[in-house]
């Protein structure tokens, strides 16, 4: 996926000043396009996948991701790795591609789908970091040790248009579909990244689309869906709610431990035939929410999502990088840096035995 020209560029913004961010995508139909690799195809024959979910903020710290997952005990020989939040040519991160190095890194195959892209350098820290994006993408990756397949990307219902938010972006919500086979059985995937802009029936609308493409292109098969939910319990672009938020959190801690009570996306995917339950470690938090004068919000926001496998050894890894939790590897230089503001989450499924 190269650079997009800048004239194709203006024709999207002149199309999403009077449709959307999503709409103008039109103009750019090679943002839906899918890049990876597949270099690598394990032949091991195993009775479950050890997966992991991460939303890297952004990839600031690739070094430090690679050393977490290959020396922490529980992220070390992952098989499949969803990641959120992985950019592709942001001055913020070097003009890297993210994705791409870390699955070098790793080596891992991976397939990269672009969210937005991005007409500014990011928040308002990040627009006052110096030099010019490159590509200015912005998405979501899957990483695994087994062959890629039939990978495709959908665009999710649009429940806020980010072409109008200060951090100027063409584009919008999407998932990640792909297949991989381990030895006789066949599992799909989905990685996605849902609105925190929105209300808890705007992530239902949104879920609700996963949830029907899974059931026709994975109607068979074992799935999983993983991603940052964003199951915030309120609306982040409701002034009010933001700004009651800590109030609410601190006399309803059910918002914390328990957000399936307001969100009504897990209603939707428990008919489908989903098990969070067993697949989440319970009352988790994955999410440092960092605000100037107050305590970090903690939240549950990141979460696997299983379809006929079996749930074990669920975890949460704290991503304030500590030398003491790694095996193996020491990196001084590195210690209490906060590699992302999610935590990472791992699991274990275990294929049904026929």
């Amino acid at each position: 996926m190269n650079k997009i020209e800048v004239q194709k560029i203006q024709l999207a913004i002149d199309k999403a000043n009077n449709t959307s961010g999503v709409e103008a995508l039109e103009i750019i139909p090679e943002l839906n396009d899918i890049e990876g690799t597949n270099r690598f195809d394990s032949i091991e024959e195993k009775d479950y996948l050890k997966i992991v979910l991460f939303n890297a903020e952004r990839g600031k710290y690739l070094e430090e991701i690679d050393v977490y997952m290959k020396y922490h005990p529980a992220l070390i020989d992952a098989d499949i790795i969803f990641f959120n939040e992985l950019d592709k040519g942001m001055i913020r991160t070097g003009n890297k591609d993210t994705a791409l190095e870390l699955a070098n890194r790793l080596s891992m195959n991976y397939i990269y789908g672009v969210e937005f892209l991005e007409l500014t350098k990011g928040g308002s820290r990040e627009r006052k970091v110096p030099g010019e994006n490159n590509e200015a993408f912005h998405g979501n990756a899957i990483m695994s040790r087994y062959e890629l397949k039939d990978s495709f990307l959908i665009r999710l219902p649009l429940e806020y248009d980010w072409f109008h938010d200060n951090q100027k972006r063409l584009g919008g919500r999407m998932a990640l579909f792909t297949k991989v086979r381990v030895g006789n059985n066949e599992v799909g995937l989905v990685c996605t990244h849902l609105e925190n802009m929105t209300s808890s029936t705007g992530r239902k609308n949104q879920m609700d689309c996963i949830l029907k493409q899974a059931d026709k292109h994975y109607p068979d098969i074992p799935v999983i869906i993983a991603g940052d939910m964003n199951t915030n319990t309120f609306n982040s672009n409701d002034k009010k709610d933001v700004e009651k938020a800590y109030l609410d959190f601190e006399k309803e801690t059910d918002r914390i431990y328990s957000p399936q009570l307001y969100e009504a996306m897990f209603q939707s995917v428990e008919e489908h035939g989903f098990d969070y339950i067993n697949a989440n470690v319970k009352g988790k938090l994955t999410r440092r929410k960092h605000k100037i004068g107050k305590d970090d919000l903690l939240l549950n926001l990141d979460w696997f999502f299983v379809k006929d496998m079996h749930c074990h050894q669920t975890n949460v890894v704290n991503t304030i990088f500590c030398n003491k939790e790694l095996s193996g590897f020491q990196m001084e230089q590195s210690e209490g840096i906060e590699i992302s503001d999610h935590n990472a989450i791992v699991l274990k499924a275990y294929f049904k035995k026929n």
